[in-house]
């Protein structure tokens, strides 16, 4: 549940922190630094950030169920790998570069989607079946507290990425139409 909870406010903290981030509309997103002069249009730069996520998620989730996850300590193991990607993700997004925000990106859901897929194969396995949607619903209502916590605390992880400063194409007091 840790893991999820963790993965759940990565994601639903630090990808709306790339909107209030990367929110030059008018010139665009730079790709290799706060001050690089190689911008890319936003909203392009975003389509790449979304496969990114799609890619990070739905591959894990396949990739989870390729694992032979026999015992605890192997479903353990494989959860902290995830977890460890959620995290990278959320420290990668702090950094403030538009191309490691897509690595970001990917890692983050990356994370997440692995997390699902090796805890419901966990739940299916060793959670004996009258109590498999019990568990479930436990395991998905933790994960909604990180996802809370994530969502409320948007502006702060924005401050983390911009340290409370102004760049030419980012982190701009409003989205520059």
């Amino acid at each position: 549940m840790l893991a999820n909870i963790v993965g759940h406010y990565v994601m639903e903290g630090a990808l709306p922190a790339n909107f209030n981030t990367y929110n030059d509309m008018k010139y665009g997103t730079p790709l290799f630094g706060r001050t690089d002069d190689h911008l890319m249009n936003t909203s392009r730069f975003f389509v790449i950030f979304f496969i990114c996520v799609g890619l990070g998620d739905m591959v894990s989730r396949r990739v989870g169920y390729c694992f032979q996850l026999n015992s605890y300590f192997s479903n353990f193991m494989a959860l902290l790998v995830g977890l460890m990607c959620s995290v990278l993700g959320m420290y990668l997004t702090m950094l403030g570069i538009g191309v490691v925000g897509w690595a970001s990106a990917f890692l983050t859901f990356w994370g997440q989607g692995f997390n699902y897929a090796v805890s419901s194969k966990y739940i299916d396995r060793f959670i004996p079946r009258q109590h498999n949607l019990a568990a479930y619903s436990f395991w998905i209502f933790a994960g909604g507290a990180g996802a809370i916590a994530g969502s409320t605390t948007v502006d702060v992880i924005r401050g983390w990425i911009c340290h409370g400063e102004t760049y030419p194409h980012e982190c701009l007091a409003h989205h520059h139409r």
